[in-house]
């Protein structure tokens, strides 16, 4: 009786000095008990200990394709090539900093296996902060869990995706059909609205990832820096519009009959245009409340409006300092 064999597994690993925590994380995915797997990594011409580690870790391990670029380039570059350099049927990001079970993998898989018209699954993942280690909160799928529809799916990636999913298993044929990661910010879940058109998000319901987030948000001039490459964002661009017309761009290159793309045009400008009315509303809201007022009023209306019903706050002082007042500019 033949074995059919496991279908391939390529984790891409983009890195630009991650020296102080590349080894746990690169000893985290080598421990996956998933048979058939490949890694790769890219490093964008670090300037730390990256490049000893990653020649270190290739050469003792097979598995590893290394590659690195002597001339430092975009993140969102860095990202899409490691998936052009992937050969699997499946595909997964991974970050320098991740921590995942050696089981996640092989959960990943069996649940794609499964779903034939899944396009992405990941696991229940535990959020922290870096130098912190409570969890914040547990990001999830579960509002992803009935929805079949190709306009509801779209809408919920607009309004609920969490964004650490962005680091969970690809189908990657589907992956090559969508434009990826583009030099604008937050391409990341512009590509992932752009994905679901294609299929299902399903997930693994254990916590199998553990996720660092940094202490602070970046700012707008660290998130161009990363995702279009400039030390600074110009006067003149606008990352709300850029990313509405990231958006408009990927639905009219999308195939699906043009019925549908009105509907999706329709679903974006409205989310658009609730964004751009809640914001003024906050603004208002800053401007009238007192200072003793303020926190609490911002809070619940944070709670009541915006949380991401995908977010199980585990730690909630924690959480309003790094998650609920920098959002809303407390």
């Amino acid at each position: 009786m033949s074995v059919v064999p496991l279908p391939l597994v390529s984790v891409g690993l983009p890195v630009y000095n991650g020296g102080t925590s590349l080894e746990a994380a690169l000893d985290c995915l080598l421990a996956q008990d998933y048979p058939n797997i490949e890694f790769i990594i890219s490093d964008n011409a670090s300037t730390d200990a990256t490049p000893k580690i990653c020649e270190e870790y290739s050469r003792n391990e097979p598995r590893i394709k290394y590659s690195r670029c002597h001339l430092k380039k975009t993140m969102a570059w860095n990202f899409n090539h490691v998936f052009e350099l992937s050969t699997g049927k499946y595909f997964m990001w991974a970050a320098d900093d991740d921590l995942r079970e050696s089981s996640f993998v092989s959960a990943c898989v069996e649940i794609m296996e499964s779903h034939a018209d899944a396009v992405l699954c990941q696991a229940h993942t535990a959020i922290y902060i870096e130098g912190n280690d409570e969890i914040l909160h547990v990001a999830k799928l579960d509002s992803f869990n009935n929805k079949l529809d190709l306009v509801d799916r779209y809408e919920e990636t607009l309004r609920h995706f969490p964004a650490t999913a962005i680091y969970g298993l690809y189908r990657s044929s589907v992956v090559r059909k969508t434009h990826i990661y583009q030099e604008s910010i937050a391409a990341d879940l512009a590509f992932i609205q752009e994905l679901s058109i294609y299929g299902r998000f399903v997930q693994v319901p254990k916590i199998l990832f553990k996720y660092y987030g940094g202490k602070k948000w970046n700012t707008v001039n660290q998130d161009y820096n990363l995702f279009c490459g400039g030390k600074t964002k110009p006067w003149w661009y606008l990352p709300f519009i850029a990313l509405f017309c990231s958006h408009y761009k990927r639905i009219v290159s999308s195939n699906i009959p043009f019925s549908t793309k009105l509907h999706l045009w329709f679903v974006l400008v409205i989310h658009e245009v609730e964004q751009i009315v809640f914001k003024l509303v906050m603004k208002l809201v800053r401007a009238i409340c007192s200072e003793q007022l303020k926190e609490n009023r911002i809070r619940s209306i944070y709670l009541r409006w915006m949380h991401n019903p995908n977010i199980n706050i585990v730690n909630d002082s924690l959480y309003m300092e790094r998650v609920i007042k920098p959002m809303l500019r407390i």
